[in-house]
């Protein structure tokens, strides 16, 4: 499978998805950014210098960032959740979690595509919000610019 080919697959999976795959589309070939049930997206093909015929699929989506208090109890419930998620995981990049599917271009079927995407967001805005819930105040607020008006 080619780059186009596979692009051509992804794009397909967000038209029956109801999303428009024109507007999402990077510059870069192999590339979409869109927000799904409040969540955003981002969906990436990409290959190997080693196998270039070979593509691979990553959709993520940001959750919530590292908390400054309550870290422990924080990992334990992400790592519980991990158990919960299906084709997906949370996975820890910097200081940001993101929920995470990566699959192999070869072996997915175009309904398979849909569903991950579907999970993808639908598991980015619940755990954001039982996350943000449970965890009220273990993040720093966020200062507005000095130059901001209110």
């Amino acid at each position: 499978m080619n780059l186009e080919e596979a692009s051509l697959l992804v794009e397909n999976s967000l038209q029956r998805l109801q999303l428009d795959p024109i507007a999402a589309r990077k510059e870069k070939p192999g590339m979409w950014s869109l927000t799904v049930k409040d969540s955003p997206l981002w969906i990436d093909l990409f290959n190997f210098p080693n196998r270039p015929e070979k593509y691979y699929l990553q959709i993520s989506s940001s959750v919530v960032s590292l908390p400054e208090k309550n870290l422990e109890a924080f990992l334990i419930d992400v790592v519980e959740l991990n158990a919960e998620m299906y084709h997906c995981a949370m996975c820890k990049k910097a200081n940001w979690f993101y929920v995470l599917s990566l699959r192999d271009m070869d072996t997915l079927m175009e309904t398979d595509m849909d569903f991950i995407i579907e999970k993808v967001a639908y598991y980015s805005a619940d755990y954001y919000a039982k996350l943000s819930f449970k965890y009220k105040g273990s993040w720093a607020p966020i200062v507005p610019p000095s130059d901001t008006v209110v």
